[in-house]
């Protein structure tokens, strides 16, 4: 199994250098501001396939940035004018990769947020040229309610902080932290005093059988009472190396059961990010 590695601002890492031939691929995501009633203002920023971080920024008036998605994509293809920010790591890219094609439109009518805010939309793209809405902020928010989508989103707002509406506080909430127990589907009133058992899946040897302590059982009971899951880490589909957990009562009856790969706990649509 690749190793996971949590997500790397490597915009901190900056470095000044023009963009080149890299604008030939369309984008993986993109992130756009326009603000037209205080300044004229476009901000770009765009992670091409290669994991490049890209950032475009000026005057609507003179950077005509188009506003159908189809145009935008045609213009950050040929655009040579961007400033390169850096690069993700090939974990990290592998990740956004796999969340960009398995991301859903899930619609919700936008609400009106503010006036005059100018309008911040953000944007995953499919193999196929399909632009998929993450999120808007401004005058408007928008939030699309797939978990896959408010990663990716939080995701460029994290990525590029400079690309965001007037004032920054009218976007959407992104992933509601919740529960184990309530992600999971069990009642976590009966998991203390629970029977706690554990495998480790191998690719070839399948379920091999772990010794658990009483402090190890008692820490497993703690976290699936207490638990959160405060957000998506990716889509990958693990097939070995996760550990599997059992909670059972008195008379061996199953209560709940949790995967877990290197902290992340494992569903069946990804793995999710725990505190």
């Amino acid at each position: 199994m690749k190793r996971m590695i949590p997500l790397a601002l490597v915009a901190a890492l900056l470095w000044s250098c023009r963009m080149a031939a890299a604008g030939q691929d369309t984008p993986l995501l993109y992130t756009c501001y326009r603000q037209m009633g205080w300044g004229d203002s476009v901000q770009i920023g765009w992670i091409d396939r290669e994991g490049g971080l890209w950032l475009l920024t000026g005057h609507d008036s003179s950077l005509r940035w188009p506003y159908k998605t189809e145009e935008q994509l045609a213009y950050l293809r040929s655009c040579r004018d961007a400033v390169r920010m850096g690069t993700l790591t090939r974990e990290d890219l592998f990740d956004l990769r796999g969340m960009a094609a398995s991301v859903q439109a899930r619609e919700v009518r936008p609400v009106g947020a503010a006036c005059d805010a100018g309008t911040e939309r953000s944007y995953a793209v499919k193999e196929d040229g399909t632009c998929v809405l993450l999120g808007m902020s401004g005058d408007d928010m928008y939030e699309n309610t797939d978990p896959t989508a408010q990663a990716l989103y939080w995701t460029l707002r994290q990525l590029f902080p400079q690309v965001r509406c007037y004032g920054g506080t009218m976007g959407p909430a992104g992933f509601r932290p919740v529960s184990v127990a309530s992600f999971c589907g069990y009642d976590p009133d009966k998991i203390p005093g629970s029977a706690v058992t554990a495998v480790h899946i191998d690719c070839e040897a399948g379920a091999v059988p772990l010794e658990l302590d009483e402090d190890a059982a008692e820490r497993l009971r703690q976290l699936a009472v207490h638990g959160t899951v405060t957000g998506k880490a990716n889509c990958t589909m693990v097939t070995g190396g996760t550990t599997r957990v059992f909670f059972s009562d008195s008379q061996g009856n199953p209560i709940a059961s949790l995967e877990f790969y290197e902290g992340l706990l494992v569903r069946g649509d990804g793995m999710y990010r725990l505190k």
